[in-house]
């Protein structure tokens, strides 16, 4: 089902999520909904080795966004208040543990992939609760890494540029599943930061457009290579 008053902000590293959704909020009178960068104690280890801390920073982050996801539902459900824009919501935690996976270097293992996705499964599809409108935030990955450099996080300044194009074109499959579930998708071209009262007339316009919603399809899960199992001895043998 869908939460009126639920708006997500999509987008890579670097686009410009946190900045929109704070300027959202305030043109639409919603509560803004952060991603605690600060508070992720896996983030610096995992930009420092990847393969040691993905697993656990994905689970991590399931765990803090699920929180968060369950409480702003509840409160918009109560009347407590009109509606959230929230900086990448709990449907995008799968784009990274996918990337994670498909990497060449298997930064998140098939066996680790799969118990993310089961712990995925049992924590958020028994939920199902979509934004009522998810706004994409489309620039390339060179534009974006400009962008991160400008920030000045120390931590991300390692974050090299094959790992945001890889990131952007899982994006992209993402934005794909989330229309054919039939969520409404606003794609907007964020190479230049636009007005924020022209993302509110977009949301206005977007928001009263028909969906079609089915449901949300599963990730595949990876089958493990099986590896030989090694011969019995031939105890008849002397």
């Amino acid at each position: 089902m869908f939460a009126e008053g639920y708006i997500g902000i999509a987008g890579t590293i670097g686009v410009g999520k946190s900045t929109l959704t704070m300027d959202l909020a305030r043109a639409l009178n919603f509560e803004p909904i952060l991603e605690e960068v600060d508070g992720n104690p896996y983030l610096e280890h995992f930009y420092k080795d990847m393969k040691g801390y993905g697993t656990m920073m994905q689970v991590w982050l399931l765990n803090h966004r699920f929180r968060q996801h369950r409480e702003f539902v509840t409160r918009i459900s109560l009347g407590k208040i009109r509606g959230v824009v929230q900086d990448r919501t709990i449907w995008e935690d799968t784009i990274f543990a996918r990337m994670l996976n498909e990497h060449p270097d298997k930064i998140i293992t098939d066996l680790d992939y799969n118990t993310y996705l089961d712990l995925f499964d049992n924590m958020v599809l028994r939920e199902l609760v979509f934004p009522q409108l998810l706004i994409y935030l489309d620039c390339s990955p060179e534009t974006a890494i400009k962008r991160i450099n400008a920030r000045g996080r120390v931590m991300e300044q390692t974050v090299p540029l094959e790992y945001l194009r890889m990131l952007k074109s899982n994006y992209e499959q993402f934005i794909g599943e989330m229309e054919q579930a039939g969520v409404r998708i606003l794609r907007i071209k964020w190479e230049t930061f636009q007005p924020v009262s022209e993302v509110v007339r977009l949301v206005h316009e977007y928001s009263l457009k028909p969906s079609s919603f089915t449901k949300w399809v599963r990730p595949m899960r990876r089958t493990p290579e099986m590896k030989p199992k090694p011969l019995a001895p031939d105890h008849a043998s002397v």
